[in-house]
C-alpha cells in the first residue's frame, strides 16, 4: 500500500486529525458554495432573468424548466460536500508532506508558475473526457451519469448536478495532478473559479458568444455553450469540458455543430431559425 495511503488511514484513528478535517470540511465547504451559489446565480440572472428578451434568439432550444432547480440544486449541494470533503483530505496529505501546495511564488520559479495552471486544465480536459466517455457505457450512464441527463433543458444550476460517484470521479483530477507535481495556492484558486465560471457557462442554454467564434483560429479550440447543450439533447457526441480537440480527434463532435452555433448568432436570427432549432430537439 502506498504510503500516502497508510497516512491517511493512521489519521483516521486519530481524535486531532478528524477534529481538524471537520474544521476545513466546514470553512472549504462554506467558502466552495458561497463561491459556486454566487457565480451560478449571476450567470441565471445576467441571462435568464435581466436579458431573458434581449437574448431570447440566442436560446439553444427551450427555456430550461424551473421544476428541474429543487433537484439539481440538491445534487450540486451534494457534490459541494464531497468537493470539500476531498479538500480537506487534501490538505492532510499536504501537512503529512505527501503532496506539496505552496505559497511562495517563486519556490519553483516562475515559468512553472506560469505554466502550472495551463498544463493542470489541459490534464484536466484529457481526464475527463476519457472518464465522461466511460459514463456514457451503458452501466454507468444508467446508474451514475443519468442524473446529469436528467437535465435536458440544462441551466447554471445544473453545472454541478452530478451523481456522488461522478462528483468523487470529477474530484480525482486534482489529487491525481498533485501526487506527482506541485502547485501553488493562487494557481489552486484559480483553477477552482476557472471550473465554477465555465460551468455554468456551458451549461447557459443561451449562447454569448460571438459570432464566428467556433471558426476563429483560436476559438474553434474551446467549448461553448451551444457544443455542450447539443451533448445533453443527444448524449452520443460532444465529450470534451474545456476544449474541442478530443472530440475532433476521436471523431465524436456532433456534425450540426458548426451550423448550430452558426444559426444561433447571426444577428437577430429569426423566429423561423430559432423554432427550427427548437424542433430538432423534437
Amino acid at each position: 500500500m502506498p504510503q500516502w495511503m497508510q497516512d491517511i488511514g493512521g489519521a483516521l484513528h486519530e481524535p486531532l486529525a478528524w477534529s481538524y478535517f471537520r474544521h476545513f470540511f466546514v470553512k472549504y465547504g462554506i467558502a466552495e458554495s458561497l463561491q459556486y451559489l454566487v457565480i451560478v446565480t449571476t450567470v441565471w440572472l445576467v441571462l435568464h432573468v435581466v436579458f431573458r428578451k434581449r437574448l431570447a434568439h440566442r436560446l439553444i432550444a427551450e427555456w430550461p424548466r424551473r421544476g428541474d432547480m429543487p433537484r439539481e440544486i440538491a445534487y450540486a449541494a451534494a457534490a459541494l460536500a464531497i468537493y470539500a470533503a476531498g479538500a480537506s483530505a487534501m490538505l492532510g496529505l499536504v501537512g503529512a508532506g505527501r503532496i506539496e501546495v505552496y505559497s511562495d511564488p517563486l519556490a519553483h520559479g516562475v515559468v512553472w508558475l506560469l505554466a502550472s495552471l495551463p498544463l493542470l486544465l489541459l490534464w484536466q480536459d484529457f481526464f475527463l473526457y476519457v472518464a465522461h466517455r466511460l459514463l456514457h457505457t451503458r452501466w454507468l450512464f444508467r446508474h451514475v451519469h443519468a442524473v446529469h441527463h436528467r437535465s435536458r433543458q440544462p441551466s447554471p444550476w445544473s453545472a454541478y448536478a452530478v451523481h456522488p460517484i461522478e462528483a468523487v470521479v470529477n474530484g480525482s483530477v486534482l489529487l491525481t495532478w498533485l501526487m506527482f507535481v506541485p502547485l501553488h495556492q493562487d494557481v489552486l484558486g484559480l483553477y477552482l473559479l476557472h471550473q465554477v465560471v465555465r460551468n455554468a457557462h456551458g451549461h447557459s442554454a443561451i449562447e454569448s458568444l460571438p459570432a464566428g467564434f467556433n471558426r476563429h483560429a483560436i476559438g474553434r479550440w474551446f467549448t461553448t455553450s451551444t457544443h455542450h447543450h447539443m451533448h445533453h439533447e443527444s448524449p452520443g457526441g460532444n465529450y470534451g469540458l474545456w476544449f474541442t480537440w478530443w472530440d475532433r480527434f476521436f471523431g465524436t463532435e456532433h456534425p450540426d455543430y458548426m451550423d448550430r452555433f452558426d444559426g444561433l448568432t447571426t444577428p437577430r436570427a429569426t423566429s423561423s431559425l430559432h423554432a427550427r432549432n427548437t424542433s430538432i430537439q423534437g
